[in-house]
């Protein structure tokens, strides 16, 4: 026996269907369930609606760069720096990162064929820590608070420590996950039989579990540093947020991008209607996405020159290749298939979350030339001449550190990461509510919102070889940056009417989940475990109804499952 193989809990030691409890409904049964199903759904939901208003404070701040007369949102810079920070925490921890653990924890466990997560009450725990946490967080901003200089003391101490609490809150989700990968698989699922959803989850968990506790660290020395009679260094107001800066920064923002990479890699092989060759090569591209995005050792606060080492340079020049391999892979789908992928809304969400992944991956490859200025001028510190014409050559890259080019590479992972969960959501949405979404709002969405992140994070990379600064600042830096505000407003207008698409899509098919709906068990030709179950699955998700061994990555195109004979298929 392998290290990495699990077994099914025997038949006879399982609860029996008869005596099991009648779930609690309404209100109590949300505050109660243990169920990852609908934990799953209450992360969704929450993480859509406070991502809109991420993205309304997000619009201010381009319209505020704008300097449009008649135009001035902020009393002054310190309001301008709290909404600043606030949007970039929103950004990753209320909005890409929750959206991503809620669609793991309702897809994970039926994709693997456990009956549950591994710790119920702790995934249900979680979800409302995180929830609470994220409601004190933002407060103690309306209060005054904010990683900034300027604010409130005591709000500035309850902003640390709320924002802590979201932090360990999604920490608790991931490592309910985990938990659940190793402990819970199949007879014959090794790790490397898992599905690349699954995969994907398990590499980014990994890093977040490994990284997160640093930003925790950071969060904890500042809060006791503020707390003392004067703020040495760490507490200091100037000092706050440039401590958790490198979270939303390259490499470590990329282990957003992953589960995103996950949902592209399901969704294709079933359009294209072929299995994906070379299974351990994904695998490990995948795997190697997630080693290079760890970036807790690469902090500017402790280490100025952490952005002109080789290892930030590799980081990132690495994804720009994983991406073009990945790609290499997908490829070799349509050229097997010999015909075009069937058309449906999850495939163009899934195609705009990796066009928009391209876009984040060239941006990170200039932006880490960028940091190798400095690298390369150690090796023409001798030569007078070859110095000069270096300067002159990568003066344009150089200045691109603390410009907005941060800013665009967020905002375009962000949004990749985003349509990647959406294009789950549409892709297992038979399973999450019981009805097929919409392709025509697929369509839109893609379209709409693919373009508002792209529209965002390229004004990005404008503003930054124009100069304009990333952090708030009383002085704007030419007329062009301006411009470049004033469409990267269009583009989260456009990424705000995306994503009230995909609320309103939400909202039906809870509707329909409410009214009893149910849909055929594998209406696309899946190849994956989920596919077994009912849509929407049961309590215990499978019952009996699972294969007795997985022996491939693709399970029901190796042999036709039970009761599900007459679903379409896309390989025999």
């Amino acid at each position: 026996m392998t290290a990495t193989e699990t077994h099914a809990v025997p038949a006879e030691h399982a609860a029996p269907a008869e005596h099991a409890a009648a779930p609690v409904r309404g209100p109590a049964g949300l505050l109660s369930s243990g169920d990852h199903k609908t934990v799953g759904r209450l992360w969704i939901v929450s993480s859509l609606l406070l991502g809109a208003f991420v993205l309304v404070c997000g619009l201010l701040l381009h319209l505020e760069r704008t300097a449009l007369p008649g135009i001035d949102v902020f009393p002054g810079i310190t309001s301008f720096r709290q909404v600043f920070t606030l949007y970039r925490i929103g950004a990753v921890f209320l909005l890409a990162m929750p959206l991503l653990i809620g669609l793991a924890t309702y897809v994970v466990p039926l994709q693997i064929g456990a009956r549950g997560v591994a710790f119920p009450r702790a995934a249900s725990a979680a979800f409302w820590v995180w929830l609470t946490g994220a409601g004190i967080l933002i407060s103690s901003w309306a209060i005054g608070g904010g990683l900034v200089a300027g604010g409130e003391q005591r709000a500035v101490e309850l902003s640390l420590l709320s924002f802590a609490m979201v932090v360990v809150a999604q920490l608790a989700a991931v490592a309910v996950l985990l938990t659940t990968m190793a402990t819970q698989r199949p007879r014959g699922m090794s790790l490397e039989r898992m599905p690349i959803f699954s995969w994907s989850v398990l590499v980014a968990g990994a890093v977040w579990l490994l990284s997160l506790p640093v930003l925790v660290a950071n969060l904890a020395i500042s809060w006791v540093d503020l707390r003392g009679p004067d703020a040495v260094r760490y507490g200091a107001g100037q000092h706050l947020f440039d401590q958790v800066s490198w979270v939303f920064e390259q490499p470590q923002v990329f282990a957003l991008a992953i589960p995103a990479i996950g949902v592209v890699g399901e969704i294709l092989p079933v359009a294209f209607g072929t299995p994906q060759r070379r299974w351990g090569v994904m695998l490990s591209l995948v795997g190697l996405a997630g080693a290079f995005s760890f970036g807790a050792d690469l902090q500017r606060f402790f280490s100025p020159a952490a952005q002109t080492t080789p290892l930030y340079v590799i980081g990132g020049i690495l994804p720009a290749l994983l991406v073009v391999a990945l790609l290499g892979g997908w490829a070799d789908l349509g050229r097997r298939a010999r015909r075009l992928p069937r058309p449906s809304g999850h495939l163009a969400l899934a195609l705009s979350a990796l066009g928009v992944l391209v876009f984040a991956a060239i941006a990170a490859f200039i932006r880490s030339l960028g940091g190798a200025v400095g690298f390369l001028r150690s090796f023409a510190r001798h030569n007078e001449t070859w110095q000069s014409d270096l300067d002159r050559a990568l003066a344009p890259l150089d200045g691109l550190r603390g410009t907005m080019a941060a800013a665009g590479l967020l905002d375009l992972v962000v949004a990749a990461a985003v349509l990647g969960a959406v294009a789950g959501l549409f892709y297992w949405s038979p399973k999450i509510f019981g009805r097929k979404a919409s392709h025509a709002a697929g369509f839109a969405v893609a379209g709409i919102l693919g373009a508002g992140g792209v529209l965002v994070g390229a004004m990005g990379l404008v503003a930054g070889f124009l100069g304009q600064p990333d952090r708030p600042s009383q002085n704007f830096s030419s007329v062009g940056a301006e411009v470049a505000a004033a469409l990267s407003a269009v583009g989260v207008i456009g990424i705000l009417l995306g994503l009230a698409i995909v609320m309103i899509s939400v909202v039906r098919g809870a509707a329909e989940l409410a009214r009893g709906a149910s849909s055929v068990p594998d209406p696309w030709g899946g190849y994956t475990l989920e596919w077994v179950a009912a849509s929407p699955p049961p309590a215990d998700n499978f019952a009996d109804r699972l294969p007795a061994t997985v022996r491939s990555p693709h399970p029901l195109w190796e042999a036709p499952a039970p009761d599900v004979a007459d679903a379409p298929r896309g390989a025999q």
